[in-house]
C-alpha cells in the first residue's frame, strides 16, 4: 500500500490563481500597408481604413473611439454626435496631420492604446522632428495618384494613401510617370485627411471614386519628372527607413556629421580648385545653417538633401551610418588622403 509521501509526491499542483489575460485591443489591429517602403500608408489612411474595417463612418469612429482617448476628462458624451471638426480643427485636417504637429502623436498614441499596436508612428514624420524642419514641408490638401488607385482596385488591392502624397514636394507619380491630383475631378473640391465619411479613393464631398482621371488631366513630361525624382525618392527613403533606425536621430548627432561634410567639401575645394563651381553654393549654406542652428531642426528640401547630392550619400545613409563610415566613403569619393 502506498504511503502518504509518494502519493503526495504523484499529485499535480494546480494553482488557484486566476491566469494573467494579455489585455484585448479594443479595435482590430490591422497591419499598416508597405511599411519599410517609400509607400508606407499615412497615419489618416489608416484610421479610414480602420473605420471601413469596422463598418463605421470616420466620424463615429473618432468621436466614439478616438476622442475620449485624446482628450481624456475633457471628454463629454455630447462630443460623441459632434462632427469631428469639433476635435480635428481646419488647422489639424490637413496633410500636415501626418508629419510632427501636437495631434499626430495624440493620435499616434490613441490608435496604438485601440489596437494595441506599437509601430503606428512609423505612419507619420514623427521620427524626425528632433532634426527636420516642418515648415513648407506639407501640402494644404490631399493629393493622390488616380492610376494607383485605379491599378489597385483592379488588382483586389487595399486602397490607400501613401504618406509620401502628404508632401508638397512629391508632385508626380514616379511609378505612373503622371501628376498627382489635388482636386476631386467630379465636383472640383480640394479635400482634408479627415471627415465626416472618408473611404480610401473616394471624395469625401461628392463620394464619387477617385481612380483613373478623366481624360483632361495633364501628363507629365519626362524631363519634368527628373528635375525632381531626386526629392521624391529621397523623401521616400527618409519613409522607408523608419523601422530600421535603432534610435530616434538627434541634432547632436546630425550637427556632427554636418560639420564632418562641410570639412569634407573644404578640403576638396583646397585639393581641387575646380570643385568650387559645384561645392561652392551648399557650403555656404551649410556654414550658415550650421553656425546658427541654434538646435532648430533643418530644412529637408532646401538643405538636407542637396548637401548629399552632392556629397554623394543617400539619405539613409546619412541617419544610419556612423561618422567612421561616412568619412572613409567621403574621403574615397572625393580623393583625399586622409586616414580613418
Amino acid at each position: 500500500m502506498p504511503n502518504q509521501d509518494s502519493i503526495n509526491s504523484e499529485l499535480e499542483v494546480v494553482s488557484l490563481k486566476a491566469p494573467a489575460i494579455p489585455r484585448r485591443s479594443r479595435l482590430f489591429p490591422i497591419e499598416p500597408i508597405g511599411v519599410g517602403t517609400a509607400y508606407t500608408e499615412s497615419l489618416t489612411s489608416y484610421l479610414n481604413r480602420l473605420a471601413q474595417e469596422h463598418c463605421l463612418t470616420s466620424r463615429t469612429l473618432i468621436m466614439r473611439e478616438i476622442a475620449p482617448q485624446i482628450m481624456g476628462q475633457d471628454f463629454e458624451v455630447s462630443y460623441r454626435k459632434k462632427k469631428v471638426s469639433s476635435l480635428f480643427a481646419n488647422t489639424d485636417a490637413k496633410p500636415a496631420l501626418n508629419g510632427m504637429k501636437t495631434m499626430t502623436q495624440n493620435l499616434t498614441q490613441a490608435l496604438e492604446y485601440l489596437t494595441q499596436r506599437e509601430d503606428l508612428k512609423i505612419l507619420s514624420f514623427l521620427t524626425w522632428k528632433r532634426v527636420i524642419s516642418e515648415r513648407e514641408l506639407f501640402r494644404q490638401y490631399r493629393a493622390w495618384c488616380p492610376d494607383c488607385y485605379e491599378q489597385w482596385k483592379q488588382e483586389k488591392k487595399s486602397i490607400y494613401e501613401p504618406l509620401l502624397w502628404s508632401f508638397r514636394d512629391v508632385k508626380i507619380c514616379l511609378h505612373h510617370q503622371c501628376q498627382l491630383i489635388d482636386e476631386c475631378p467630379h465636383c472640383g473640391s480640394r479635400l482634408p485627411v479627415i471627415a465626416n465619411f472618408l473611404l480610401p479613393g473616394f471624395c469625401s464631398r461628392c463620394k464619387e471614386w477617385m481612380g483613373r482621371d478623366k481624360d483632361g488631366r495633364k501628363s507629365t513630361h519626362p524631363r519634368d519628372i527628373e528635375e525632381i525624382r531626386s526629392n521624391i525618392t529621397s523623401i521616400g527613403e527618409l519613409i522607408a527607413v523608419v523601422p530600421q533606425l535603432k534610435y530616434e536621430p538627434t541634432m547632436e548627432e546630425l550637427i556632427r556629421k554636418l560639420q564632418f561634410i562641410s570639412f569634407v567639401f573644404e578640403s576638396a575645394v583646397s585639393k581641387d580648385l575646380t570643385r568650387f563651381v559645384a561645392l561652392g553654393n551648399i557650403m555656404e549654406q551649410l556654414k550658415i545653417a550650421v553656425g546658427q542652428h541654434q538646435n532648430k531642426p533643418f530644412h529637408l528640401v532646401k538643405l538636407i538633401i542637396p548637401v548629399c547630392q552632392r556629397a554623394n550619400l543617400t539619405l539613409s545613409q546619412l541617419f544610419l551610418e556612423d561618422i567612421q563610415w561616412l568619412s572613409r566613403i567621403l574621403f574615397e569619393h572625393f580623393h583625399l588622403g586622409y586616414k580613418v
